[in-house]
């Protein structure tokens, strides 16, 4: 299995020519190995090709997603690709974004020491290099090995003349646990056409792997570019991850290319972008479904329980749910409850065991009904179909080495005394022995019958002793002040920021957020920053070019 899924999201069309080349360019140039895997996702197409047979000659994955019709949908490749990868490590990279061998290489370094593969809150984002329509062409003269330090000497010395510009985070190229990227539900879908669906994403992933020794002020608040020099908004909080990988000399590079607005793709930015901000607003209680792996797309589960419980990360690996409380189908009659579950085609029953009764098992026994109920260790849930030999002396009753019955003593050490109490008692109960068996059914109960959830979140999932997930633990990674990352803000950090306080105070924060989010706003910055570019973008010019 390889240690890193890479996937290349891509749609065809006439007005956008130079996509098949660069497709054509990716193929031949990366190579799938055991440590990484390549995956080409099509998404709509309006331009019969023949990409297909290039990219399986050249090893790689080929996959088409046929729910896309009328649009061509970047989130829903990265979605489509993240349900069929084969690695644990997901690397997002888009057509027009370059990254080097040496580059890949340090980052499959770098899965390793962070343990991204295990832990689900390690990750990393690449910074990205926009280069000018002229260093597109100038870098095909040299060697690709060049490129690299060729860009970043440019871009380091502040002569920019291959570099348009510079973003401390791509947003969207993202190296992170699969399992988390499913989880969360990966790119929202609501997001339609070009633009704020990564930003959507790394939001929610920051806020659910992430915890900040300081953060932005004003959150909301948006520079509407990477020209900015303040701690101040949700694109500096989108750097500091990038920074990481910028002092590791990892870099990515965007390749220039025309932006033709077939099928109105660039019609919906605007919306796109009031949608992010509402949910950025929210941003602590904002969430969307799990997605799930490809083996269970299409599976429906019925959940009964009297409390929602979270298991968002058991519908990675099981299927779609849907919930329902006992009071919900307590209004119903047998036969209604029969002709909804028949009208909804759930594929399996997950049933609250402290809710079972005779009735119930009446109106789902034509149905695989899998039970669940807290365990008896800490943290731990136990997921069943049939709880007879559940315990059975052969499932358990194996030699412990010495180092797993040392990590058993000094796991049962650790427990309080009302926990120990319980697990002994259960023993008891069982009729085995709390001296003689105690290591050995621990030791099973731990690594071979339970799931186990911290802070809402399931780091083991052990399904009818099926083993689907097995983390090493869902703590957030933390970054201090001491980090690196806080190095280009540190001064401002660290200095008293009275006037800051009174922006807040008077609820000017609040007010200058509003403003950062209009046209106005963002084109005034523009022409601050970048007037040569204000002046190439501009409708008249576009039209003047175009009259020619």
């Amino acid at each position: 299995m390889p240690l890193l899924s890479v996937i290349i999201p891509f749609g065809l069309s006439k007005e956008r020519s130079y996509i098949q080349e660069r497709v054509y360019e990716k193929a031949q140039y990366f190579k799938t190995d055991e440590k990484i895997e390549f995956i080409f996702v099509e998404g709509y197409s309006s331009q019969e090709h023949n990409l297909k047979t290039c990219i399986l000659k050249n090893n790689h994955i080929y996959l088409k997603d046929e729910s896309q019709k009328e649009y061509f949908s970047q989130g829903k490749c990265r979605n489509f690709g993240a349900s069929y990868a084969n690695a644990s490590v997901l690397l997002f990279l888009d057509l027009d974004c370059f990254i080097s061998f040496d580059s890949l290489e340090k980052i499959l370094k770098l899965i390793k020491i962070k343990n991204i593969l295990n832990n689900p809150n390690a990750l990393l984002v690449l910074p990205v290099v926009y280069l000018t329509q002229e260093a597109s062409e100038i870098l095909k003269e040299y060697p690709m090995d060049l490129w690299d330090v060729l860009i970043q000497e440019d871009l380091i010395s502040g002569k920019n003349s291959l570099v348009k510009f510079f973003a401390p985070s791509s947003t969207s190229s993202l190296i992170i646990n699969r399992h988390k990227f499913l989880e969360i539900g990966g790119n929202n879908e609501n997001f339609i056409g070009h633009g704020y669906e990564d930003f959507d994403l790394f939001a929610r992933v920051l806020n659910s792997c992430l915890k900040f020794e300081k953060m932005p002020l004003n959150l909301n608040y948006d520079s509407r570019n990477w020209n900015f020099y303040s701690f101040k908004g949700f694109r500096s909080w989108f750097s500091l991850l990038g920074y990481e990988l910028c002092f590791y000399g990892i870099y990515m590079y965007h390749l220039w290319h025309i932006e033709p607005n077939q099928n109105g793709y660039m019609d919906k930015k605007h919306k796109n972008h009031k949608l992010f901000y509402k949910h950025l607003k929210k941003i602590k209680d904002y969430s969307i479904d799990p997605l799930q792996i490809s083996s269970v797309k299409n599976t429906k589960i019925l959940v009964i329980a009297n409390k929602k419980y979270n298991f968002r990360a058991l519908s990675v690996y099981l299927g779609k749910f849907v919930y329902k409380s006992l009071d919900e189908l307590a209004y119903q009659n047998k036969k209604e409850i029969e002709i909804y579950l028949q009208e909804e085609k759930f594929d399996k029953i997950l049933l609250d065991k402290n809710i079972y009764n005779e009735d119930l098992h009446e109106i789902f026994k034509n149905y695989l009904c899998v039970y669940f109920e807290l365990g008896i260790l800490p943290d731990s849930w136990l997921f069943y179909k049939d709880t007879n030999e559940l315990y059975d002396r052969r499932y358990w009753d194996i030699d412990l080495d010495k180092l797993q019955i040392k990590e058993m003593q000094a796991y049962i050490t650790s427990l309080k005394f009302e926990e120990k109490k319980k697990i002994l008692t259960f023993i008891q109960k069982l009729g085995f022995s709390k001296d003689d068996d105690l290591h050995k059914i621990v030791f099973y109960l731990k690594n071979e019958l339970y799931s186990f959830a911290k802070n809402d979140g399931f780091y083991q999932i052990i399904f009818d002793k099926k083993k689907m997930l097995m983390l090493g633990n869902c703590d957030k990674e933390y970054y201090s002040l001491k980090s690196f990352v806080y190095k280009p803000y540190l001064y401002e950090i660290k200095r008293v920021r009275f006037f800051s306080k009174i922006l807040e105070f008077l609820g000017l924060n609040f007010l200058l957020s509003l403003i950062s989010q209009t046209k106005f706003y963002r084109l005034a910055r523009k022409l601050f920053f970048n007037p040569r570019d204000f002046f190439k973008d501009s409708k008249f010019y576009k039209r003047h070019n175009n009259a020619n």
